[in-house]
């Protein structure tokens, strides 16, 4: 057990960083709150479930489309700035939504608010792992960081929905996304105010950013896989909380989601722990394989219990093949365009749970749920075929003799073998 957890101790002994991860923890936990905090503004307020998924969409859509545009931003002039200036962009977009809907303004005006929130919507997670490989690039304890992050961004995932749901219902429908952005602005500032942490701005001579180019042939198919995983999240969303309200225990349709990010928290502890001999982009491809079959006995299951069980050993694969996604990104992208690489990556994630919530929500209508674990199961396969196309760079990393060090903390608590130099290739 102890040996299980020292990378954990290593990476923790790090007081800078467990710094700027708590305060991309706070900036990112709006991910898993604004979509529902708007729908249940909407709902609540108008009645509208039609409105309140056409607004939904609008954001979700925005923040797909702008992603890698902040993540070019932020790698040109430095995190602060964006980070700030995207937090300003959410809250009064969030503050103006609130206001057309609660005062029946016309809906063009509610649209360009939720587009308005999803322009704005927060890069800290693309953010707080580009510190991270600033910080521990060539050591196997980036491995460990990106775990930690992941099994963070699970904690978000079931933190968020209850605080949003039991502000909006409890006490009024808009103090859900209300509190979900003064949140973001807080976790923004917070991470935005520790500069000393965050990656230089790349320069050439003439002042510019440095002409490195993103590897596409990299990038490009793990975009497109993560994509596919994206549709595989997106209708499991939409069709667990039909198939509770067709088994009649709606109300604990929340309970069943969070054994799904449960069963990832705990592969995301045990995957951070191992230090591992294999590269980042076949790790992805075995992983996302073993999400994909744990998806084929859903449609055969008609017990709450039994799909929350099958739904523990399916999670176990999510933290893995996203921790993977983000490795093999890492080991190809020049550290001066990591923020933006990771932002297209977002991108596709974004696309596909919006492209696989609208799918899978049409088999719900025409067949019901158990023909929606057909349709989730179907995604997974798309994930399987669009993983096999995954590879990492050609060209071996210098960095990658240091693999296997131990980083030990030194007199500041800062890793000895820290590193600012960019990744240049890969450890495969």
């Amino acid at each position: 057990m102890a040996a299980g957890l020292r990378p954990y101790q290593q990476v923790l002994s790090d007081r800078r960083a467990v710094a700027f991860s708590l305060a991309g923890f706070v900036a990112r936990l709006p991910m898993s709150m604004t979509g529902i905090g708007i729908v249940l503004l909407v709902s609540l307020t108008t009645g509208s479930f039609g409105l309140a998924g056409l607004l939904t969409a609008a954001t979700t859509v925005a923040a797909a489309v702008v992603a890698p545009f902040w993540g070019r931003a932020t790698d040109r002039v430095g995190q602060a700035r964006v980070l700030l200036l995207a937090v300003l962009i959410n809250v009064l977009s969030v503050a103006l939504l609130v206001m057309t809907i609660e005062l029946a303004w016309p809906l063009a005006v509610s649209f360009a608010a939720a587009i308005g929130v999803g322009i704005g919507f927060s890069m800290a997670g693309s953010a707080v792992r580009a510190r991270w490989t600033l910080r521990l690039n060539g050591s196997h304890l980036l491995h460990t960081a990106f775990a930690l992050e992941a099994m963070l961004d699970e904690v978000v995932f079931i933190i968020g929905p209850v605080l949003v749901t039991f502000l909006a219902t409890a006490l009024h429908p808009a103090l859900g996304v209300s509190v979900s952005a003064v949140i973001g602005l807080i976790g923004a500032i917070a991470l935005a105010a520790q500069r000393s942490s965050q990656p230089p701005i790349r320069s050439t001579q003439h002042g510019h950013m440095g002409s490195n180019r993103l590897p596409w042939r990299v990038l490009v198919p793990v975009a497109i896989a993560s994509g596919a995983l994206g549709m595989v999240f997106g209708g499991m969303e939409v069709n667990v909380v039909a198939f509770a309200k067709e088994a009649g225990v709606l109300t604990y349709a929340g309970l069943i989601l969070v054994a799904w990010s449960f069963g990832s928290l705990i592969a995301g502890a045990v995957t951070g722990a191992i230090i591992w001999r294999t590269s980042p982009a076949k790790r992805f491809r075995v992983s996302a394989f073993l999400l994909a079959l744990s998806l084929l006995p859903l449609p055969f299951v008609d017990d709450p219990i039994g799909v929350a069980l099958l739904l523990i050993l399916s999670g176990m694969a999510i933290a893995p093949t996203l921790i993977a996604s983000v490795g093999v990104i890492q080991s190809a992208v020049d550290q001066s365009r990591l923020t933006e690489a990771l932002a297209w990556n977002s991108t596709g994630m974004v696309a596909g749970v919006a492209v696989g919530a609208a799918a899978v929500g049409y088999v719900i209508d025409s067949s019901g749920a158990q023909a929606g674990f057909v349709a989730v199961a179907i995604a997974g396969l798309l994930l399987t075929l669009s993983a096999l196309l995954v590879r990492g760079p050609r060209r071996p990393s210098v960095e990658s003799e240091r693999d296997q060090i131990a980083l030990s903390p030194d007199s500041t608590g800062t890793p000895a073998a820290e590193s600012s130099r960019p990744p240049v290739g890969t450890r495969n």
